[in-house]
């Protein structure tokens, strides 16, 4: 999960529900997600290898607006994690920096 930030998630039920509202939620199957998803860079093999830790794992896809973004979910575990660019190799450097 290098490129997924934790988020709170009772923060994410409301962002979810707001994109619902708005007409901003992209639904898996439909053309334009596809091309958001290919845009983004992100690979659904990567989502499988997170869901043996997350039995009930959903995805929230948004693709416009202030909360854009690929977001994985548990509600068993109350648990939600945002796809970041980058994130694990700023991360990383971070690590590296406080190491030296």
């Amino acid at each position: 999960m290098d490129n997924f930030k934790k988020i709170s998630y009772l923060e994410s039920l409301k962002i979810f529900r707001q994109a619902d509202q708005l007409g901003r939620r992209l639904r898996l199957g439909d053309l334009k997600t596809s091309k958001w998803l290919q845009r983004q860079n992100i690979n659904l093999d990567n989502i499988k290898a997170i869901s043996k830790d997350y039995p009930d794992l959903r995805i929230f896809i948004i693709g416009e607006g202030q909360n854009e973004g690929f977001y994985v979910y548990s509600q068993q575990l109350e648990t939600c994690f945002k796809f970041q660019h980058g994130y694990s190799t700023v991360t990383q450097t971070i690590s590296k920096k406080a190491i030296s």
